[in-house]
């Protein structure tokens, strides 16, 4: 398994820190699948992809402070 870091906004990363194990791995796991269909389409579509999803992590209140801690926890 690899890992990746994505930017969020702070209220995201509160979130995230929130939540239990159980629910970081399922969380996980959708984030990888969505990666995978949208880099299978091209890395045009990648990009606007990570900008969605970075977006919608910001509206969420995740930041990268956040993430990047959880990351560094495994």
């Amino acid at each position: 398994m690899g890992k990746i870091v994505l930017e969020v906004d702070k209220k995201t990363a509160e979130k995230w820190d929130g939540i239990s194990l159980d629910q970081k791995k399922l969380l996980s796991k959708k984030i990888d699948q969505l990666l995978q269909a949208s880099l299978e389409k091209g890395n045009n579509d990648f990009w606007v992809f990570v900008d969605e999803i970075r977006n919608e992590a910001k509206t969420n209140g995740l930041t990268e402070a956040e993430l990047n801690e959880i990351l560094n926890e495994g």
